[in-house]
């Protein structure tokens, strides 16, 4: 949860200032922390595309 101090919302960029909420959003992190597959969601009520993400993620295991 980012509730308190909101830091991942804010170093990942999905921070709805306004609401003070993170957007939803999916982040696939190598072994370097380096950012290799990314989905950010226009509504807070949309699903992710998990097959995608999972497919991502099978790459790095």
């Amino acid at each position: 949860t980012d509730y308190k101090h909101r830091s991942f919302g804010e170093a990942y960029g999905v921070l709805i200032k306004e609401l003070q909420l993170d957007m939803r959003a999916i982040f696939i992190l190598d072994a370097n922390n380096t950012i290799q597959y990314v989905e950010y969601l226009k509504e807070m009520t949309d699903h992710p595309d998990y097959e995608a993400a999972l497919n991502a993620l099978r790459e790095f295991i």
